[in-house]
């Protein structure tokens, strides 16, 4: 089922599922929330193309609106970082208005069929949303999805095209996202990328040393190198964080 209240998104998402994906059937278009739930009611579509923001509320209103949220959704949105922001949280799918046919293709091949899964992370989502920065993180695995509070978070490290987060509790987990995409998702207000290779969380820093090229020491006692072009901005950071 589509839903958007823009008609030439709604036209170029028709071309493409018609074109290539035969085995999809549009059940339903709607061009606002009300439009949408009634829509949804009648239909119980398995996969939502949704836009974010429409006429008479959100993509996010009418998900607060519909039970059982056991079907998939791929977002659709022209801008609004805040909310894109919370959609990664919760790993979920989303379109960038004006979307290409190799994103379009992309989003539609990591659909997931782990009912469980898809209710939970709907859930983080509307909660995240109630906050300006995101409370949980959604980790994929191949048993399923960890919902990690992001306050427990105390560093990141790259590991080649993977990167291994730090938990308050000694857990490392290992996750198949470099750490450029955890440092656009995380607030940069808490997060600071430190060094090429780090990106660490400023409420567990416990000490800045000059020493031995400058490092940080974290609460779990790790010793986080320092870049020499990021040395004075950590320092300032660090005076505006804790003032």
């Amino acid at each position: 089922m589509l839903i958007d209240d823009d008609s030439k998104s709604v036209e170029s998402l028709q071309i493409l599922i018609h074109t290539y994906c035969p085995s999809m059937e549009i059940v339903g278009i709607a061009f606002n929330v009300k439009e949408g739930v009634r829509g949804f009611k009648a239909e119980r579509p398995d996969l939502l193309f949704l836009d974010v923001e429409m006429p008479d509320g959100t993509g996010f209103d009418l998900l607060r609106l519909v039970e059982p949220r056991n079907f998939d959704v791929i977002f659709v949105t022209a801008h609004n970082k805040y909310a894109i922001n919370a959609i990664k949280h919760s790993a979920l799918d989303y379109l960038l208005k004006p979307f290409e046919l190799v994103e379009f293709l992309e989003a539609v091949k990591r659909i997931n069929t782990n009912e469980r899964a898809k209710q939970i992370n709907y859930d983080v989502l509307l909660e995240n949303l109630n906050h300006s920065i995101p409370k949980k993180l959604v980790i994929a695995s191949s048993k399923g999805y960890e919902y990690i509070p992001v306050e427990t978070i105390i560093r990141l490290e790259s590991e080649r095209s993977y990167a291994r987060i730090f938990l308050t509790n000694g857990r490392v987990i290992m996750v198949s996202k470099c750490l450029n995409d955890y440092q656009n998702m995380l607030s940069q207000d808490t997060f600071f990328r430190i060094h090429n290779s780090h990106l660490i969380n400023l409420n567990h820093v416990i000490m800045f040393v000059r020493t031995d090229g400058g490092y940080v020491q974290m609460s779990d006692k790790s010793r986080i190198p320092v870049s020499r072009s990021k040395k004075e901005i950590f320092i300032n950071t660090m005076q505006q964080f804790i003032s």
